[in-house]
């Protein structure tokens, strides 16, 4: 904690005076690519995220850290990957590791800026409002009732969507959309600013006003591109993440597949109206031409590829992402990146717009030579890390991965887009498991996870050993 706050003052003396850029932090919960600009779904219709990524950079190939909330946004936050900091599941407390850690939002406080934090930005990070950590830290905004309805009927509690009988200002989103639009146009003006909004949907339940519904009508709804029997050459820990049994065989029985893209596209379909919003807010704001703005989605999410529903995998549908940043003078509008990209790069790269010493303990590499020109060479991977020793790795054209029991999937998205086709095992692959491989942590260097599930793990399985020897 010593060293935390001498940085923190070191910090405040050097960069309080000098006059910043501000930052409009845009953090959004289980969007994966069904935007207009990344073509994810054909039906998607997000206008405002596009007119939004226009503005400035839109990174096409980026991914998360990690396929969960929790950790993908530890991982942002703080500049450190899962395998570092032992947060890589959403059961895995970040309090205990994050509570010394120079954060983002920590860094922007201590370095003179008025910090302004509300919706979700951390999972469940119980310190967001503390006065070390934020200027003021709003939480969350009031919504309509969730969970407590079955509307599709399939009991699986949050698993739920349908529409409701509720205006858009209802939402909490919607009023988080206000309270961000309304620091925008007031917050003083003497201290550079960084506005941190994080949306909830299209978080689950998908419950959005009936009018979002509508405008995706039932019978014209489209299914994702499926393959039947695509986890046939699927090691057995992939397997056991896709769970067919689960979600996708009640969604199936349930005849609700259709129903679950519609309520998806509706959800989606509300929060580009929220952002339509903003950018209205911030174009009507003093701030309009001197703000970086940076948008990001945690993960991305299954809609029954690979017979699979949510997250939770180290496949391209939960680990690809909507990711841009716009900053004035610097980015061109228009213009996208296809180089592979993490969130491990977020912190170094804002630190380096905003003219911020980057701290320790943050190795990523910045984004700013792309930012400067999209097609610079670049010679980073995107690493995705769900469990300790499963990990996915990304390059322009494959994804590796490799378990923690050391079995492999490897695609080539050049001509297998949809990741059906394992090559891990065919001849002539070593060379290019071998170079993708050297981003994964060697065995061993992995911290535990905060959870301890490791230790749970080992004494399950000599618990399960002793009551086989007693038997």
């Amino acid at each position: 904690m010593k060293r935390l706050l001498a940085f923190c003052l070191l910090a405040t003396a050097a960069f309080a005076a000098e006059s910043k850029p501000d930052v409009l932090f845009i953090a959004v919960d289980d969007l994966n690519d069904w935007t207009s600009y990344l073509g994810g779904h054909p039906q998607a219709r997000t206008p405002n995220i596009d007119r939004l990524v226009a503005r400035g950079t839109a990174f096409t190939n980026s991914h998360c850290a990690a396929p969960a909330c929790n950790p993908s946004r530890a991982a942002l936050m703080s500049g450190l990957r899962p395998w570092e900091t032992g947060v890589y599941t959403n059961n895995d407390p970040a309090q205990g590791v994050m509570k010394n850690i120079v954060t983002l939002n920590r860094h922007f406080l201590a370095s003179g800026y008025n910090t302004l934090g509300g919706g979700k930005i951390y999972h469940g990070y119980g310190s967001e409002g503390r006065t070390d950590t934020w200027t003021e830290w709003a939480g969350l905004f009031p919504s309509i009732k969730e969970h407590e309805e079955n509307m599709n009927g399939l009991n699986r509690g949050h698993f739920d969507w349908g529409p409701v009988d509720a205006k858009p200002s209802d939402m909490g989103d919607y009023k988080a959309t206000d309270w961000a639009i309304n620091h925008l146009k007031t917050a003083p003006t003497d201290k550079p600013l960084f506005l941190a909004l994080g949306y909830i949907k299209p978080h689950l339940p998908w419950y959005v006003p009936r009018e979002y519904f509508d405008r995706f009508p039932l019978a014209d709804i489209k299914l994702p591109v499926t393959k039947e029997n695509d986890l046939d050459d699927v090691p057995a820990p992939g397997k056991r993440m896709a769970a067919p049994e689960g979600d996708q065989a009640a969604v199936v029985k349930g005849d609700q597949w259709k129903k679950g893209v519609q309520a998806y596209l509706a959800t989606i379909s509300f929060l580009d109206d929220q952002v339509g919003r903003l950018l209205d807010g911030l174009d009507q704001s003093p701030r309009k031409d001197k703000t970086i703005i940076v948008w990001w989605t945690d993960h991305g999410w299954h809609l029954g590829e690979k017979d699979h529903w949510r997250k939770f995998t180290l496949w391209e549908e939960a680990t690809r992402t909507s990711m841009a940043i716009i900053a004035p003078g610097i980015t061109k509008p228009g213009t996208t990146c296809a180089a592979p990209v993490d969130y491990v790069n977020m912190y170094p790269t804002l630190c380096e717009l905003t003219g911020l010493p980057v701290p320790e303990h943050v190795k990523g590499a910045s984004l700013m030579p792309l930012l400067k020109d999209p097609a610079a060479k670049w010679d980073g991977v995107a690493v995705c890390t769900h469990g300790k020793g499963n990990h996915a790795v990304r390059d322009a054209n494959w994804r590796y991965i490799r378990y923690a029991d050391g079995s492999e999937e490897l695609y080539d998205h050049s001509k297998d887009p949809y990741e059906w086709t394992s090559l891990a095992g065919e001849v002539g692959m070593s060379d290019i498991k071998t170079k993708l491989g050297a981003a994964i942590p060697p065995p061993g260097s992995e911290v535990p996870s905060t959870s301890g599930a490791e230790k749970k793990k080992k004494g399950e399985g000599k618990a399960k050993k002793k009551k086989k020897a007693d038997e």
